[in-house]
Formats: C-alpha cells, sequence, structure tokens
C-alpha cells in the first residue's frame, strides 16, 4: 500500500513539476516590454475620461502635438469619455526613451477669451502593446485620464 501511495506521489510530483515547466517560459514571455531608447514607436490613444471637467456643462477638448492639433475637437461632460481608437496611431511617433507631450486644449468658442492649456499627457513611462494611463490633474479643480497603447513602429 505504501508503494502505490508513493507511486502516485512521485507520478504527480512529475506532472506539476511539468506543468510548471511549460508555463514559466510562458509567464515570462507574457510581460510586456520596456521600451528601447533610440528606437521608434506609434502610439494607439484609446479613450479619453474626463473624470472632473474645468467648465460647468461640457468641455470643448482636443489635443495638440509639437504645436499643431493633432485630434479635432470633442465634447466631453463630467465623467464621460471619449474613443480615440480610430485616430491613425502614425500621428503620434516618437523615439524610446524620450517622452511624448501631448497636450489638452479646452476650445473656448469667443474671440475674446482664448483657448485653454488644461495640461500635458506626458507619455514616457509606458510598455509595448499593453494599456497604459497618463493623467492630467490641476489643484482639485479638474481631472482627466488617458489610456493608450505604445506599438512598435
Amino acid at each position: 500500500m505504501r508503494s502505490t501511495v508513493f507511486r502516485r506521489l512521485a507520478t504527480t510530483t512529475a506532472v506539476l513539476g511539468a506543468a510548471l515547466a511549460l508555463t514559466a517560459p510562458m509567464a515570462s514571455a507574457a510581460q510586456p516590454a520596456p521600451l528601447v531608447p533610440g528606437e521608434l514607436y506609434k502610439v494607439q490613444l484609446n479613450l479619453l475620461r474626463c473624470v472632473n471637467i474645468s467648465e460647468s456643462g461640457e468641455d470643448e477638448l482636443y489635443l495638440k502635438l509639437d504645436g499643431g492639433v493633432v485630434v479635432p475637437t470633442s465634447t466631453c461632460a463630467e465623467r464621460g469619455t471619449v474613443d480615440y481608437s480610430a485616430i491613425d496611431p502614425e500621428r503620434f511617433i516618437f523615439e524610446g526613451g524620450t517622452p511624448l507631450n501631448v497636450e489638452l486644449w479646452e476650445q473656448d468658442p469667443d474671440y475674446i477669451d482664448p483657448d485653454d492649456k488644461l495640461g500635458v499627457f506626458e507619455l514616457n513611462d509606458a510598455r509595448v502593446n499593453t494599456t497604459n494611463i497618463a493623467r492630467v490633474i490641476k489643484n482639485g479643480d479638474y481631472s482627466y485620464t488617458l489610456t493608450y497603447t505604445v506599438l512598435p513602429l
């Protein structure tokens, strides 16, 4: 009887060991890769979440990169979202090791009051092929989050 118990225990241990050996490399392969300095990447914007907006009612928001508008104006209510997943990621190319700063602006429709720069999403601590989050927060007045995915170019 003892030999049967020991045989079963040995078989179970061998099966578990084999299973762990097969899954261990897969677990390390599933880890998102860090950005490599000097390599080029593109950014797929996913979702802008308007946690607390800067004006009453709705914000009219747009994004700028290098001084030029790259995402047209969208309206966003308090706790609302804007889907940016259809925007071509080739519009956001940057080099690993260098932050990509995307400015968030609120459009003011009248000519007397210029548009307001709400802040900058700094896309610098990202991982390749995984969802990353950048935030713009100003003293509890307003708050926005941007989810994005960094892709190889």
